[in-house]
Formats: C-alpha cells, sequence, structure tokens
C-alpha cells in the first residue's frame, strides 16, 4: 500500500482530503475517481453499479483476491467506517450495503453483483472540487 498514491496531485477534479479510511475500499474509490478523469467522464453523471465495476474491475489497485474484491467493492459502496462515497437513487441501499459488510458470519461479498447492478448512484460532491 506504500505505492499507492492518497493524495493524486495530478488530478484537478476531485480531492482526496475528505478520506478517513485507506484500506482496499478507499483504494477502490480513489481509483474510481481517477479512472473517470482519465477517461473525461462527467463527474455529476449518474452511474449504474456495473459502470462502475467495469470501471475498476478485479485488479484496480492490487485487489486482486476474488472474495476481497467482492467486499471492497461492497465496503466501498456502503457506510461502513463512515464511508458516504456515493449518493444513492434507492433510498435505504447503503444502509443495506452497510448491514451486509458488518456481518462477518455468512455474508455474501458479491451481493451488490447479484442483487444491484442496475441500481443508479452519484459520486458525492463533497468529493469533487467546484
Amino acid at each position: 500500500m506504500n505505492d499507492f498514491d492518497w493524495e493524486c496531485k495530478a488530478y484537478k477534479l476531485f480531492s482526496t482530503t475528505n478520506l478517513e479510511n485507506h484500506v482496499n475500499a478507499d483504494k477502490l474509490f480513489v481509483s474510481f475517481l481517477m479512472a473517470v478523469e482519465n477517461k473525461g467522464i462527467d463527474f455529476n453523471k449518474t452511474f449504474t453499479v456495473k459502470e462502475i465495476s467495469d470501471i475498476i474491475p478485479k485488479g484496480t489497485a492490487d485487489v486482486n483476491n476474488h472474495s476481497t474484491y467482492g467486499f471492497s467493492f461492497m465496503s466501498m459502496l456502503s457506510g461502513q467506517k463512515n464511508r458516504d462515497y456515493f449518493i444513492f437513487k434507492k433510498e435505504g441501499l447503503r444502509e443495506e450495503f452497510t448491514s451486509i459488510c458488518n456481518n462477518n458470519y455468512n455474508r455474501d461479498n458479491y451481493y451488490w453483483k447479484k442483487h444491484y447492478l442496475n441500481e443508479r448512484l452519484r459520486i458525492n460532491p463533497k468529493y469533487l472540487k467546484h
């Protein structure tokens, strides 16, 4: 994790100063922001969960393990550890993901992929530079 550039100084359209955590879920979010800027995608766009997973597939930010990627992706979408990276069209979805992430006994790390690929969300504006 030492090689990961948390500050993203070369990027102009988003800010990482509000990130509280520096684990895989947060690395995926930062990688998503970098990819959106690199591809010239409008940060105000409403994305589907599938579009986000296509932009940051397994292997992004060295998150290569299948199970780790699934959990990290869902954690990125959740409110776990005060995360609020996305604003969902469907009310309560962040809380649902948070509840699943907090279940250490029989958690389905790919619940998001099985049930919510078409759900729509957008980046929380607090992570964007205005």
